[in-house]
């Protein structure tokens, strides 16, 4: 099976018809399987997956027991609510397009369902464009079930919430489940309970009327709390998809708070408040450095010319002490001339003379060059300046590093601050965040409630059905219904043992089947993994080439991924159905490893079909380009924030349109 058209009418964010090609094109011989749809997340890939889906399996498409009801409910979310609003009778559709190859004889099929929400749904089937008339909605649902049964869909359509609780499960109950559907084993149990039916039926005619109406009580009451459980559980299933979708929005809130710069926005205030001390720091060393400057500070800027100066000044100085000592002199030596004639008459001449000589030369007279002439007080104000001038630098020196290191600790917080987002913004996004975790609070309390209503009526349904088993064992001791008991109970056996055979059969092929798709997406050949699986429980237990299990719980997350990926793949060609492949988001929760991993080695190799629905994350411009060369080709599809609505083009993301076309040139 082949899919080649994909239109979409009124479908969910898709307004009017959307036209979508889904045939693998060719290079050359071959044909590319891939086929990308990228957006970014609400943009519409679900759609797609959700249209293929609804399209072919129809009410199995959202569980296995959903009312008519609930189902035409169900249909009536599908409409898109811009279409609704234009038009009232807005008619929804999903057609699909697909070649089918039936003992040899190969045909184009297209099926059409259509709906709106005061009319029920019509299934259409044309066959080589020839429409099928003779069969009504129910009677093509048949045929698209054989086709592709329930079970045997969701393994090849799927998406990363699948991955998800297959590679957490570990009590395989997802596996017994889907093995029973893919070998026909729920058939067989349907055939069991059915034949248990036929005797309670038959127990029930033989009864006397008091017995009659007590069982009729409790199968009613019986049915009844099935009923809600299964409502219940159907509830519970549908508030998981949207706790999970709403924990993506969370963690895309996150995200944007941190790309937005909320690291920074936490230290904000206090930054903020640091800043304002720097400033105020900043204006004091300002300050102090400009009244340094109004002092003694620029003498400094010149010491060569200021000791040049002081000396001489010195210079000067001492040539003003020494023609002021000189003149003293002179005043003097004429009174000591008369004290020295009156007493030393006879050798007065001779004294004089000896004196006169001495004083010359200690105190030769000169004749200085007074320049600047500076008074001693003025020299002495002139050479503290000086010193002054000295401390005055060393000071300025330290207040200018001091000065430095504010305007940097100023600058470097600045930075920060101006990576803090605006706090309305801010405040939008964290609002955006809290209303995120109170949706998320009430829908999880919800599927609590749920969830215990679902096991709370499953307990009285067990209690009852306890009852009627008790009522009907004592009608079965009746002859008249004995050999009927004998030969049910010997069908029962037959069936029982049926079931058996056929599942350690295929149980043996599946390990088979798992081991080689382990090996294949782990690459892990050298290790020689081969698999057990319990053909009771249905748990899966990896082997070494030692014999010795792997535990489970110890795989990275990653890697209980790619053991997922492998149980589908295992299934998959289990099942003998050749169906495309189509994964909505399937690699959000790997690193970029295991991502790899995916890409070379599964996504290639899935199916002649694979229909990947991606994210610019997942397989963004690295994984693009190792995918290139098997993409057939990619549709990008963007959603319109006014309208609320998508429309689609081929290309993705950054590559325009017919995007794969680059690979093969380089």
């Amino acid at each position: 099976m082949i899919f080649k058209t994909l239109t979409l009418t009124n479908f969910r964010v898709f307004n009017g018809q959307h036209s979508i090609e889904l045939a693998p094109r060719r290079d050359g011989l071959l044909a590319k399987p891939v086929i990308l749809f990228g957006g970014l997340n609400g943009a519409g890939k679900t759609s797609i997956l959700s249209a293929i889906r609804l399209v072919l399996l129809g009410r199995k498409a959202i569980g296995n027991a959903v009312s008519k009801k609930d189902f035409h409910h169900y249909l009536e979310q599908q409409i898109n609510n811009k279409a609704i609003k234009e038009l009232q009778a807005t008619v929804a559709s999903v057609k699909l397009e697909f070649t089918h190859t039936h003992q040899g004889k190969h045909s184009t099929y297209q099926v059409e369902r259509s709906w709106s929400a005061s009319t029920e749904e019509t299934l259409k089937l044309f066959k080589n464009d020839e429409f099928e008339a003779s069969l009504n909605t129910e009677q093509v649902q048949s045929f698209l079930h054989e086709l592709i049964p329930p079970g045997i869909g969701d393994l090849f359509f799927f998406d990363g919430e699948k991955i998800a609780e297959l590679a957490e499960d570990d009590t395989g109950s997802y596996l017994k489940e889907a093995v029973q559907k893919l070998l026909g084993i729920d058939v067989v149990n349907r055939l069991a309970d059915d034949l248990d039916i036929y005797i309670k039926q038959i127990s029930q005619k033989t009864a006397d009327s008091k017995t009659v109406k007590a069982i009729s009580a409790l199968e009613q009451e019986k049915n009844e709390n099935l009923l809600k459980a299964n409502q219940e559980r159907e509830k519970e299933a549908q508030l998981k998809i949207k706790l999970s979708d709403i924990e993506i929005q969370v963690r895309e809130a996150e995200q944007k708070i941190q790309d937005r710069g909320g690291a920074w926005a936490k230290t904000k205030t206090d930054e903020k408040d640091r800043a304002n001390e720097l400033i105020k720091r900043k204006a004091v060393l300002e300050a102090k450095l400009l009244g340094e400057l109004d002092g003694a500070f620029p003498l400094a800027l010149a010491p060569n010319a200021m000791a040049a100066l002081i000396e001489s000044l010195g210079k000067e100085q001492e040539a003003k002490d020494a023609l002021a000592y000189h003149n003293k002199l002179n005043e003097n030596l004429n009174g000591l001339e008369t004290v020295i004639k009156s007493k030393y008459f006879e050798q007065s001449d001779d004294l004089l003379a000896t004196i006169t000589t001495y004083f010359q030369s200690v105190a030769t007279p000169v004749s200085p060059n007074i320049v600047l002439d500076v008074s001693n007080t003025e020299f002495n104000n002139i050479q503290n300046y000086v010193k002054d001038a000295e401390v005055a630098k060393n000071h300025c020196d330290e207040l200018t590093d001091e000065l430095t290191s504010t305007e940097q600790s100023l600058e470097s917080l600045s930075v920060n601050i101006q990576r803090a987002p605006d706090e309305a913004e801010l405040s939008k996004l964290y609002e955006n965040l809290r209303s995120l975790d109170g949706k998320k609070n009430t829908l999880t309390t919800r599927y609590r409630e749920h969830l215990i209503n679902a096991k709370t009526f499953t307990v009285k349904a067990l209690e009852l059905a306890r009852k009627l088993e008790k009522l009907y064992t004592n009608q079965k001791t009746d002859a008249s219904i004995t050999k009927a008991v004998e030969r049910v109970d010997a069908t029962t056996n037959v069936l029982a043992e049926f079931a058996t055979q056929l599942t350690d059969k295929r149980v043996s092929q599946l390990e088979d089947l798992f081991a080689q798709a382990y090996r294949k997406l782990a690459r892990k050949d050298d290790l020689k993994l081969s698999a057990k699986i319990d053909s009771t429980t249905f748990d899966v237990t990896l082997v070494d080439s030692d014999g010795i299990a792997i535990n489970r719980k110890s795989m990275s997350a990653g890697e209980k991924q790619i053991f997922a990926f492998a149980i589908l793949e295992a299934l998959g060609k289990l099942s003998g159905k050749v169906l495309p492949v189509v994964v909505d988001t399937p690699l959000g929760r790997l690193d970029s490893k295991h991502r790899d991993k995916l890409v070379q080695h599964y996504f290639p190799e899935a199916g002649e079909q694979v229909i990947l629905l991606s994210t610019d994350t997942e397989v963004d411009e690295d994984f693009f380009t190792a995918l290139a060369p098997e993409i057939s080709h990619a549709f990008e599809i963007e959603f319109d924030q006014k309208t609320k609505c998508s429309t689609l083009s081929e290309g993705y993301f950054w590559t325009p349109s017919e995007a794969v076309k680059y690979t093969e040139a380089s």
